[in-house]
C-alpha cells in the first residue's frame, strides 16, 4: 500500500500527525482492523466510522482517512483529512488500480453474480495468479475497497457490481475499468429503486457501455429483459444461454447436480450445483474461463470440484429429513427458481415444506410478487408454508383458504417450524431477503 503522504497526494487531504508506517490493508470496519492497517471512517446511514476510530487505533491500525477532526482520539496518527471520504476512498482504489496490470473481469445481474464471480475463479485459479472480491463487496464502498485488496502481482482480477437504483453501476464502472464484461440476469430485483424490469436491465447494460473498444461483454440471453438490449451494443460479446446463444448450453441432468453439455466448443460439465436456473451462471463463468484461455479440458475437469456455497441452494441433511437452504437473499425470480428446483429434487420425502420469507424492496408491485410466489408454492404442493416478514404473511392471510399455513412468532420460529413438520420424510426448502435473518433460523434447524 501507499505510503500516509502518498495517500494524502493523492485524495488530496491533509496528513496529521504523521509517523514512519508500513501501511497493509484498507479496513472499513474497526472490528476487522489488524496491526498496519489504515482505517476509513465511514458516515454511513446507520453508523459513523468516526464513532470507532479509537477502536481501529487500539487495535493496531497505522493511519486514517477521516472527514471530522473533531472525532480524533488521543494516540491517532497518520490522520487524513478529506472532505469526503467515499470521494477518497474512490481516488485512492482509482490510483491502485492503474498500477496493476491484470486482466479485469465485472460481473452485474439481479441473482447469480456471485455464484458466476466464484465458479469464474475456482476454474482459474489453478492456471493464473486470480483476485477474487470478497464477499458482495460490489458498492460504492464495497467496490474500491475491494480494488485496494487486489495484489498488484494478479493476472486476473474478478469483481462484482451491484446495484438499488439508477446511476449506481456507470461509476462503478468507470471505476473498475474491466476488458470483461458480464451480465447474469435482469430480474424484480431492487425495483424500489429502478420502478421497473425494463430499468433494471438498462441500468446493468451500463457495464457493458463502460467496456474499452477491444472489450468483451458476456450475456445470458435466457433473459428476455437483456436480450432486448442486444442490438445496442456495437463492440464484441458473446451471448449464453440453455438452447440458444454462441455458448448454447443443454441440461442433461439435474439429479444430485446439473451435468450441461454444449456444441462449440464440445463441453461435458458435471456440476454439484443444484436448479436449471444455475445452468447460465455456469455458461457465463465457462464463456469468460474460455476467453481468458483456459482451455476445455481443463473446464471440464474443474467444475467437477466446485461446491456449493453455504446458504445458496444448499441442501443440507436435518433431523426432520432436508434443509434446501436458500436463505442468502431472494426476488421473485430466485424465489421461483427455489421452489422449482425444490419440486424437482430426486429425494426419498413425502412433504416438500416452505419458508417464505420476505421479498425486500419490490415497490408498489411488491404484493402481487409476493401472491405470484405463493401461487406457485401451492401449485407445486408446498405444505406447510411459513411466512415470515410483514409481505408474506399478507400474502398468505390473502390464500389461507388454499394450503396449510403456519404463522410463527418470529422470535421463535425455529422451535415452530420443528414442531410442525414431520420427523425423517420433509424437504424443507428456506428462502427469503437476507434482512429477514433466516440464515440464523437454517443454522438453528440443522442442529
Amino acid at each position: 500500500m501507499f505510503s500516509p503522504r502518498r495517500i494524502a497526494e493523492i485524495t488530496g487531504g491533509r496528513l496529521l500527525r504523521e509517523r514512519e508506517c508500513a501501511l497493509a490493508r484498507v479496513i472499513h470496519d474497526s472490528r476487522l482492523v489488524e496491526v498496519g492497517d489504515l482505517f476509513v471512517a465511514i458516515n454511513g446511514q446507520r453508523r459513523d466510522g468516526h464513532a470507532f476510530l479509537a477502536h481501529a487505533f487500539q487495535r493496531g491500525a497505522c493511519g486514517a482517512i477521516i472527514s471530522d477532526e473533531g472525532a480524533i482520539p488521543n494516540g491517532a496518527f497518520n490522520l487524513i483529512v478529506v472532505s469526503d471520504v467515499i470521494e477518497a476512498l474512490h481516488s485512492l482504489a482509482a490510483v491502485w488500480r492503474m498500477g496493476i496490470d491484470a486482466v479485469f473481469v465485472g460481473i452485474t445481474g439481479t441473482c447469480g453474480k456471485t455464484t458466476t464471480r466464484s465458479i469464474l475463479y475456482h476454474l482459474l485459479q489453478e492456471r493464473m495468479n486470480v483476485y477474487s472480491s470478497p464477499g458482495n463487496y460490489n458498492t460504492e464502498i464495497g467496490l474500491p475497497l475491494s480494488l485496494l485488496g487486489m495484489p498488484q502481482s494478479a493476472e486476473v482480477g474478478i469483481f462484482e457490481l451491484g446495484a438499488s437504483s439508477r446511476g449506481e453501476i456507470a461509476p462503478l464502472a468507470s471505476l473498475l475499468s474491466p476488458s470483461i464484461g458480464v451480465i447474469t440476469l435482469a430480474g424484480r430485483g431492487h425495483l424500489q429503486g429502478f420502478g421497473s424490469v425494463e430499468e433494471v436491465a438498462r441500468e446493468k447494460w451500463e457495464l457493458l457501455r463502460s467496456l474499452s473498444s477491444d472489450g468483451k461483454g458476456i450475456v445470458n440471453v435466457d433473459s428476455p429483459p437483456l436480450s432486448a438490449l442486444l442490438e445496442e451494443h456495437e463492440g464484441s460479446m458473446k451471448t449464453v444461454g440453455v438452447g440458444k446463444g454462441d455458448l448454447c448450453g443443454s441440461i442433461i441432468s439435474e439429479k444430485g447436480g446439473l451435468i450441461i453439455e454444449t456444441d462449440s466448443p464440445r463441453l461435458h460439465l458435471e456440476t454439484r450445483l443444484l436448479g436449471a436456473h444455475n445452468a447460465t451462471n455456469i455458461l457465463l463463468a465457462v464463456a469468460a474461463a474460455l476467453e481468458l484461455g483456459l482451455p476445455p479440458g481443463e473446464i471440464e475437469a474443474r467444475i467437477k470440484t466446485f461446491s456449493p456455497f453455504a446458504h445458496r441452494l444448499n441442501l443440507i441433511t436435518a433431523p426432520f429429513g432436508y434443509i434446501l437452504d436458500d436463505s442468502y437473499n431472494a426476488n421473485p425470480e430466485s424465489t421461483r427458481a427455489a421452489l422449482i428446483t425444490l419440486g424437482n429434487l430426486d429425494l426419498s420425502v413425502q412433504h416438500r415444506a416452505f419458508v417464505f420469507g420476505e421479498m425486500l424492496d419490490l415497490g408498489e408491485n411488491s404484493p402481487r410478487y409476493h401472491d405470484e410466489v405463493l401461487a406457485l408454492a401451492i401449485e407445486l404442493g408446498m405444505s406447510p408454508i411459513f411466512p415470515v416478514g410483514e409481505s408474506a404473511i399478507a400474502a398468505a392471510k390473502r390464500h389461507a383458504a388454499s394450503v396449510p399455513f403456519v404463522f410463527c412468532e418470529a422470535g421463535d420460529l425455529a422451535r415452530c417450524i420443528r414442531e410442525h413438520l414431520p420427523q425423517g420424510d420433509t424437504a424443507l426448502l428456506v428462502k427469503g431477503s437476507l434482512a429477514v435473518g433466516l440464515t440464523r433460523v437454517v443454522t438453528q434447524l440443522a442442529i
